[in-house]
C-alpha cells in the first residue's frame, strides 16, 4: 500500500505567514488604539455629566450653593498634597484644623459629591488615565468616614472649579451656584500643572499657551488623560463637550489658571482663587502624580 505523505510549511513559508501577520497588526494597531481612545473619551463625558448631575443634585439639598468646605477669603487653595493618606479621617470637613480638614481645599470639595452617596468613586476616574476608584481603605470604610479622596493622586483623575474667590472675585460678584453662567467650566479632565514631562514627551506648562499659540505650543496645556490632545469640559448649563486646548471658559478664559489677559491682566497663577466673576481655576493638577 502506497503512504500518503502530506506536504508542510517550509520554513520560507511560515516566516513569510509571519511577516504578513505582524504587518497587518502593525497596520491595524493604530486604528484599534484610536478606536479605544474614542470610547474612553465618551466614557470620560459620560462620567462628567453625572457630576455635573450629582452637582445639582447638591445644589437642590444645599438651597443653591456648589459644593465648598472651609474656607477663608485669600488663602491660596491646597493643590493635590492634603488628603486623607497623610493622616485625617476626621467625618466633619467644615471644620478648620489639621486633623479635621485643610482651608480652601479643592479636592474635599468636590469628595461632598461622594459623601452624599449620590455617585460612585469610579465616576472620578477617567478611563484613558492611570487612576483606580478610590476604595476607602477597604472594609467597612465608606466616603462618609473620610473628607477627601484616600489618594488624590490615584483616586482622582478629574479636576473642579476652584469654589473659593478671593476678595477682588468676591467684590466682582463671583459665586457658584445653580444658574452659573453657562460657559463657565466646571470641570474637567485633570489640570497638567506646570512640571513633569506629559505625554508623548510634551512637557506640562498650563501657564505657558496663549489663544495665539500653535497647536504644538497649546499642547502643553491640554490634560494627560488624552495624551495632551486635549480635554472633557463640563460647562455650567450641564453639557459637555471635548476641546482641544484650554481656552474654553468664559471670554476665551484658561479653565486651569487664575487670571490671565482674558480679565485684564498678564499674570496668570496655577494656585490662587478666582481672579473676577467668571474666572475658572479647574484644580487639582496632576504635578503630584
Amino acid at each position: 500500500m502506497k503512504r500518503i505523505r502530506s506536504k508542510g510549511f517550509t520554513l520560507v513559508e511560515l516566516l513569510v505567514v509571519i511577516g504578513i501577520i505582524a504587518l497587518l497588526i502593525s497596520i491595524l494597531l493604530p486604528s484599534l488604539n484610536r478606536a479605544r481612545e474614542t470610547a474612553n473619551r465618551v466614557k470620560c463625558a459620560s462620567n462628567l455629566r453625572q457630576i455635573g448631575q450629582a452637582i445639582l443634585l447638591y445644589t437642590n439639598d444645599s438651597k443653591g450653593p456648589y459644593p465648598r468646605t472651609i474656607y477663608y477669603v485669600n488663602s491660596a487653595p491646597s493643590d493635590a498634597s492634603n488628603n486623607v493618606a497623610s493622616g485625617s479621617y476626621a467625618s466633619d470637613p467644615f471644620l478648620q484644623g489639621t486633623s479635621t480638614g485643610f482651608v480652601n481645599n479643592v479636592p474635599e470639595a468636590m469628595f461632598l459629591l461622594l459623601r452624599t452617596e449620590d455617585i460612585t468613586s469610579a465616576v472620578f476616574v477617567c478611563p484613558s488615565s492611570n487612576a483606580t476608584p478610590d476604595l476607602f481603605y477597604g472594609g467597612l470604610t465608606t466616603a462618609q468616614n473620610q473628607i477627601d479622596f484616600t489618594n488624590i493622586a490615584n483616586n482622582l483623575s478629574y479636576s473642579y472649579a476652584d469654589p473659593f474667590p478671593d476678595s477682588n472675585a468676591v467684590g466682582a460678584g463671583f459665586k457658584m451656584v445653580a444658574g452659573i453662567e453657562p460657559t463657565f467650566a466646571v470641570a474637567a479632565d485633570i489640570n497638567p500643572g506646570t512640571t513633569g514631562s506629559g505625554s508623548g514627551g510634551v512637557t506640562d506648562n498650563v501657564l505657558a499657551p496663549t489663544t495665539n499659540s500653535p497647536a504644538s505650543g497649546i499642547r502643553a496645556g491640554n490634560s494627560n488623560n488624552h495624551g495632551k490632545d486635549g480635554q472633557n469640559i463640563l460647562f455650567g448649563d450641564g453639557h459637555v463637550e471635548f476641546d482641544n486646548n484650554p481656552f474654553m471658559g468664559y471670554a476665551r478664559d484658561n479653565i486651569y489658571t487664575r487670571g490671565g489677559p482674558t480679565f485684564g491682566t498678564t499674570a496668570q497663577l496655577l494656585l490662587g482663587g478666582p481672579y473676577t466673576a467668571n474666572d475658572s481655576v479647574l484644580l487639582p493638577a496632576d504635578d503630584d502624580q
